[in-house]
């Protein structure tokens, strides 16, 4: 609404039918036609400080793939994008539909034995990428880009390392490195501001947490 993309009525039709019928509020504006999942995407990415991939015009990192078993990815719906090392331990950037779903992250870390470093991306997007990296299923996600024009992300000698990809943020195309600089002190800020948002998690409750791990 802030961003103009829709209005009060239409937001509260939106929010009727996910009550019916369940689902992300997002893909309930999109399946009721008020508003683009691209547009959504970019609303998300600026509300949560972190980048949002477009699978159009990246190449994924097989390797990406190879760390992240079928099951989880589809368990998750996520979608790795690229391998990182840091300070000697590997990290998968991962494409995810909500990336604030900690519990996700955790388990996939637990699982996969590498961190996770989430990025954003639509669900749809997530799906036709899932389809064709893993089951060699459907098109290629970014067949109608000339493969000059796509970013080589976990290609050795690419330009940036394997760390580097094309986002959408604010309404531009750019790319950027190593997540823009989000380190993962910024990251937990993030995620702690949105939990508090949600009200999933008061500052208080998270103090008392960390008390009780001293």
């Amino acid at each position: 609404m802030d961003a103009g993309l829709i209005t009060e009525t239409q937001l509260q039709a939106a929010l009727s039918s996910q009550k019916t019928w369940g689902g992300k509020l997002g893909s309930t504006l999109v399946r009721m036609g008020f508003a683009r999942e691209e547009d959504i995407l970019r609303c998300l990415s600026a509300q949560l400080r972190l980048p949002a991939v477009d699978f159009r015009k990246v190449r994924i990192s097989p390797r990406a793939v190879a760390a992240v078993p079928l099951r989880i990815a589809e368990k998750y719906h996520v979608m790795p994008v690229a391998l990182k090392e840091e300070l000697g331990k590997r990290a998968v950037i991962l494409a995810m539909a909500d990336p604030t779903n900690l519990d996700a992250i955790s388990e996939i870390e637990f699982q996969t034995g590498v961190n996770v470093r989430p990025v954003v991306a639509t669900e749809s997007g997530i799906t036709r990428a899932i389809n064709y990296y893993y089951r060699k299923q459907g098109k290629d996600p970014a067949a109608q880009t000339p493969r000059s024009e796509r970013v080589p992300v976990g290609a050795a000698g690419g330009p940036g390392g394997e760390d580097e990809m094309v986002i959408l943020q604010k309404g531009e195309e750019r790319r950027v490195g190593a997540l823009d600089g989000l380190d993962t002190g910024e990251l937990l800020k993030v995620l702690i501001r949105v939990l508090e948002a949600k009200g999933v998690l008061t500052r208080k409750e998270l103090e008392a947490a960390l008390r009780s791990q001293r």
